[in-house]
């Protein structure tokens, strides 16, 4: 047993040094052999020197993509105000029109004063010209929208009269004309006919 055992030996041992003889004698071996193992070696350590590296790059790619999409976001975002602050800027120049045309509250003095520019611009003269009572300041009955009635009388010629009912009508405070009547004067100072006109001017009736 112990004979076999140094044969094997022997065996192996011959084969060995013929394959290191063989690497020696033969300078072509050797060097593949040293290239391929200086590869091996290389893309080892490679792999893990480099690993970090390519794993810091693949956060930064990843951080800049979500970067990038926020960004987009963003002007998405600052697009669409700049467009509504641009339609603002556009209608700012009707926002006192509007407040003008249906006011949060009553305001009789206003329209008193609307009618009497429209008196004088159409000659047309006022005989009569009354309000009816209005909460201008406290707590309003209800909520909604209100209505100021009024009812007047003025006189004057067919034409101006017809005039001043037309611009009464579109006037830029809207008014809801309910009835008007047409009728010779019965002032001593007012030549021609006589208009009665009476209707409502709608408000917000906004809490105070």
């Amino acid at each position: 047993m112990a004979l076999g055992w140094k044969k094997e030996y022997l065996r192996y041992t011959a084969y060995f040094l013929s394959v290191q003889n063989a690497y020696k004698g033969r300078a072509d071996l050797k060097m593949f052999l040293e290239i391929l193992l200086s590869l091996v070696t290389i893309s080892i350590f490679g792999v893990f020197a480099l690993r970090p590296t390519i794993l810091t790059i693949a956060g930064l790619y990843q951080e800049i993509k979500t970067k990038k999409e926020t960004l987009v976001q963003m002007d998405s975002k600052i697009t669409s105000l700049q467009s509504a602050q641009n339609t603002l800027n556009e209608q700012s120049a009707i926002l006192p029109i509007l407040e003008t045309s249906i006011p949060t509250d009553p305001e009789p003095e206003d329209f008193i004063r609307q009618i009497r520019g429209l008196a004088n611009k159409d000659s047309v003269s006022i005989s009569g010209f009354s309000i009816e009572k209005v909460t201008l300041k406290g707590e309003a009955t209800s909520e909604g929208t209100g209505a100021m009635s009024f009812s007047g009388a003025v006189a004057g010629n067919y034409t101006n009269l017809l005039t001043f009912l037309q611009d009464l009508e579109n006037l830029r405070m809207p008014v809801s004309i309910s009835l008007f009547n047409l009728s010779l004067a019965k002032d001593k100072e007012a030549v021609g006919l006589g208009l009665a006109i009476s209707g409502s001017v709608p408000y917000l009736n906004a809490k105070n």
